[in-house]
């Protein structure tokens, strides 16, 4: 080596020095003719430390340090190339020291005010409540009007046993894990929580507009095609075309280079990240304050989003693919040296939003099973580039196609589909969720209580509808929180509850408007598209109405449901979808208000229609229940309801529907039942067995009706208590359907048959000893004054002849006159039956009562901005936000940190986009139903989708979208490019 150094006695020129740089390349790389003498002096000038080096090296004849230098070179030569000038300037401007040492100081959330501090001395209660929210430690995003609750106590999953258990599922060693849920069900917090423990990369195909996450995946699949070297395809001809496999192998190639990028300039940051951790020893923090640099991506570099940055670097040097398999396989092997993975440990790639690639590009990919999405391409791509690593891969999303993905293939196997997400289920666990972000004295008075009751009524379900609303409470300073929640459902659900109202002045109204602009309703797509998501729909409000629950046990078939955003899993294993939060019911029963809809709450043209899937009898059951409970309050003629065969008599009879209970001598009474909002609590008894059956004929029960299943083998048969009154004769009776189904072949014959009490008490005789102690029971109707029904919805194939003489007096539905009366139904009064039914408030079973009028009040400021108005009469004592003490501010708040620097400057609230057209909401008056604006995919792409969990709209939007166009939308807005 000694002839090297005699044959470059001084390298103090650049280009002598490059040339010594290049023979010393070749002494020690096999491959020494890719390194040319330009890239050689390239290098030189682009890492000037390099030189330094080499010039130190070559003057103390240390060969050693040559040899690194070498291998340094090596692994750096591709970013030497002169296409990469771009990146290498970009990359100097990353800054990760202060971060990852612990070092780097965020700024707190606190509420904004337009007035200065000055204008605000004086009211020590606003000031208190600013320290109190500013202490509960939320970080501040790019937005500053917008609390990124989501980031509250982040990393705090591992000390609850059963969220640790949670995450060592979905991020296991020993498999890969698809995640899916619907939008808001917390997958997201899930891939943070468990990043906070793990190393790993969160990447997101989607960004919301809280802004959290790097914007370095969300717009390739856009400009996918931006290749100068290669032609996509988005349409793929048949197998047999001679072009085909030239054709798919080019479009593989482009994703691989286009997403290629995206993962080498994560890499690159990472190696950065991981030699400053390493300079003072790796400890566990580490992870989390690496998962906080890709959330946060601004805070690594003053130029904005380095990943994203970076990425379109790689993108605009237009290299080939061999060059960036070569760099991300330099890159692997630098990670590997500088961190000393322990065994058993696994780097994790979680891909959020997976749902946008797994839609996309459908006819661009094919394999041995067929056609394949985006998301496929990415996830192959990227395996095969880490493969020889330790990686585990958690790709989560509101639908991935199952069938894309199949696990007989063998690739597939050791992935674990899950759904394990959980949801606010129980009003402790929210409870506990809420009270940590409230302030001390707030939380101890009976306006929080009753908040927090109304919470759960009304947010239960998904974490996102109970973490966006706290958003609200904390950009308000915890003020008018009735009123907040009142409006917050109203924006979403275009209903406003009438219930707990509390009144607010003009000008308070105004501002509450400022805040709840970042929110817009629910969206109509599915219900307009998706037959499934509308019978279904409809079911659960029919459920609600009829039985006081919601419906967990809702078709599967394409996962319409979670997909359309409506339903949500609830087990773990994808199988089980329930369609029963009441923001989500109210949303659709407002929507079924209208009767031009396919299906319509009252309407009897839905059981008419073509579904995908078969109905359930117990739909068309509940449904009944409504419709007789309307249309027999009050005495009506039987011929309403139905045709009666062999009893010309009943058909002229009125009758209404009673209830019996028991007077003080034991003997049953009967009480007239009026269907309102109020009463009665509920319609049907759903009996779960025989017991429950006998109590209800010993009148022990509040419902009107009982429907059950004598035995699995049977079908639903449902049962109603009845006042018959005839001329000059007067007596009780019941009513027997049988067969509830809406099949094009019933058998009339047969259902009355079987309505029979002897055969349908068979196996419950103490059934029928309690119908014959019934008083004034009416014999003409049929044994034991027991009206037989048909419950089949074709009464168009019934004739004379379809009931045989002997089983009469028997009757069928008279579907016409009952869509008849299903119109004059009070719409309006049924949503705010729905509201009371989820308010659990509906009252005694037959006793109306007036809605309850709570005393209402909040932490409130001092000043005169916010005055409540004198009328009205709701009280609205204010209750003082004072705290006890800064200590135990901080320890109430999150028992960790420091109060943020205080805000000197004047700060504004966002008030530009409160002019956007919305549907005008439903108060619950007497107002016919209302427009049905429809929410398209096509929405503003900076919705503030998720401050509570990841959920986000995809494209290619400007680098800072105007403040005033951003407003908080709680179900996906996605645009999409056309297959």
């Amino acid at each position: 080596m000694t002839i090297i150094f005699d044959s470059f006695p001084d390298i103090k020129d650049e280009e002598r020095a490059s040339k010594f740089l290049h023979e010393c390349l070749s002494q020690k790389v096999s491959k020494a003719s890719n390194y040319s003498l330009e890239v050689c002096l390239a290098s030189l000038s682009i890492e000037p430390q390099i030189l330094e080096t080499l010039r130190a090296a070559h003057g103390a004849r240390d060969w050693e340090r040559i040899n690194g230098l070498c291998v340094y070179f090596r692994r750096n030569a591709w970013r030497f190339d002169f296409r990469f000038g771009k990146f290498n300037k970009d990359m100097s401007c990353v800054k990760v020291a202060d971060i990852a040492n612990g070092n780097f100081k965020r700024s707190m959330y606190v509420p904004e005010e337009e007035e200065t501090e000055q204008e605000r001395e004086g009211r020590d209660s606003t000031v208190e409540m600013d320290s109190f929210i500013r202490n509960l430690q939320i970080p501040l995003g790019t937005r500053e009007d917008i609390p990124l609750v989501i980031l509250h106590k982040l990393g705090s999953f591992q000390y609850d046993p059963l969220l640790r258990e949670r995450l060592d599922g979905i991020f296991s060693p020993g498999h890969h894990t698809f995640l899916v849920n619907t939008s808001g069900s917390g997958k997201t917090k899930l891939l943070f929580e468990g990043l906070c423990q793990r190393w790993g990369f969160y990447f997101t195909f989607a960004r919301d507009g809280s802004r959290l996450g790097p914007h370095d995946l969300a717009h390739i699949a856009g400009t996918i095609h931006m290749n100068l070297r290669l032609t996509w395809t988005q349409y793929l001809p048949p197998p047999s075309d001679p072009q085909y496999a030239s054709l798919l192998q080019a479009n593989l190639q482009m994703v691989h280079n286009a997403f290629g990028g995206a993962l080498l300039a994560r890499l690159f940051v990472f190696k950065l990240f991981l030699e400053a951790c390493s300079k003072e020893g790796f400890c566990q923090d580490h992870r989390q304050r690496w998962l906080e640099a890709q959330l946060l991506p601004q805070d690594l570099s003053d130029q904005g989003d380095p990943f994203n940055m970076l990425q379109l670097d790689v993108r605009n040097a237009q290299v080939d693919g061999s060059v960036i398999d070569e760099a991300i396989a330099q890159m692997l092997e630098e990670i590997q040296e500088i961190w000393d993975m322990p065994s058993g440990e696994f780097l994790y790639i979680a891909l959020d939003e997976a749902n946008v690639p797994s839609r996309e590009y459908l006819r661009a990919f094919a394999d041995e099973h067929g056609e394949y999405p985006l998301l496929k391409a990415v996830i192959r791509s990227w395996q095969r580039r880490l493969g020889h690593l330790p990686v585990r891969f958690v790709v989560a999303g509101t639908v991935i196609p199952q069938e894309y993905f199949p696990s007989a293939s063998g690739e597939w196997d050791d992935w674990r589909w899950s759904s394990d997400t959980d949801s606010f289920d129980n009003p402790e666990s929210q409870r506990r969720y809420v009270s940590q972000f409230l302030p001390p004295e707030f939380k101890a008075s009976e306006d929080a209580q009753v908040l927090m009751r109304r919470m759960w009524s009304w947010l239960r379900g998904r974490h996102r509808y109970t973490a966006s609303f706290l958003t609200l409470l904390l950009a308000n300073r915890f003020e008018n929180s009735l009123y907040l929640l009142r409006q917050y459902i109203a924006t979403i659900t275009k209903y406003a509850p009438t219930d707990h109202v509390e009144h607010v002045s003009e000008e308070v109204r105004q501002e509450v408007e400022r805040s709840i602009s970042w929110f817009s309703e629910f969206g109509s797509k599915g219900l307009d598209e998706g037959p499934i998501s509308r019978i279904e729909m409809h079911r659960a409000v029919v459920t609600y109405l009829a039985a006081s629950r919601g419906c967990p046990d809702c078709e599967t078939k394409d996962r319409a449901l979670v997909t359309q955003d409506y339903g949500y899993f609830v087990d773990t294993e994808c199988r089980r979808i329930a369609l029963d939060e009441p923001l989500m019911v109210i949303y659709g029963a407002g929507w079924l208000k209208n009767s031009s809809h396919p299906a319509a709450t009252t309407m009897f043209k839905t059981f008419d229609s073509q579904h995908p899937t078969a109905l359930r009898p117990s739909h068309f059951a509940l449904f009944l229940a409504l419709s007789f409970a309307s249309n027999f309050d009050g005495f009506s003629n039987i011929s309403d309801a139905f045709k009666v065969f062999g009893g010309p008599v009943l058909s002229a009879l009125a009758a209404k529907l009673v209830l019996f209970s028991k007077n003080a001598e034991g003997r049953p009474e009967p009480t007239d039942v009026h269907f309102s909002e109020h009463s009665p609590k509920r319609l049907v008894l759903e009996a779960g067995g025989a017991e429950d059956m006998v109590s209800w004929f010993k009148h022990e029960r509040d419902e009107p009706f009982c429907l059950f299943q004598s035995s699995p083998a049977r079908p639903l048969h449902w049962h109603s208590a009845w006042n018959f009154r005839m001329v000059n004769v007067s007596g009780y009776s019941y009513m027997s359907l049988r067969h509830f189904t809406c099949e094009d072949s019933p058998s009339f014959a047969e259902d009355i048959r079987h309505a029979s009490p002897a055969s349908l008490f068979d196996e419950q005789p103490e059934i029928l000893s309690l119908l014959v102690e019934l008083p004034h029971l009416s014999p003409d109707v049929g044994p034991l004054g027991v009206l037989r029904v048909s419950g089949s919805f074709r009464v168009e194939k019934a004739s004379e002849d379809s009931i045989p003489s002997e089983h009469q007096p028997a009757a069928i539905l008279n579907i016409i006159s009952l869509e008849e009366a299903g119109k004059r139904i009070s719409q309006d009064m049924l949503m705010r039956r729905l509201a009371r039914i989820f308010s659990d408030d509906t009252g005694d079973s037959l006793r109306d009562r007036q809605p309850r009028q709570l005393d209402s009040s909040s932490p409130s400021r001092k000043s005169g901005r916010r005055k409540r108005s004198a009328a009205g009469s709701t009280s609205t004592t204010r209750v003082s936000t004072r705290l006890k003490s800064k200590s135990e501010t901080v320890n109430a708040a999150s028992g960790s940190g420091s109060p943020g620097p205080p805000e000197s400057k004047k700060r504004r609230r966002n008030n530009a986009s409160s002019s956007a057209q919305t549907r005008k909401p439903d108060t619950g008056g007497s107002r016919p139903g209302t427009s049905n604006t429809k929410i398209t995919a096509g929405r503003r792409l900076n919705k503030i989708t998720a401050v509570a969990t990841g959920h986000a709209s995809p494209g290619v939007p400007p680098s800072e979208p105007p403040e005033n166009a951003s407003r908080y939308n709680l179900r996906k807005r996605i645009r999409l490019p056309r297959p």
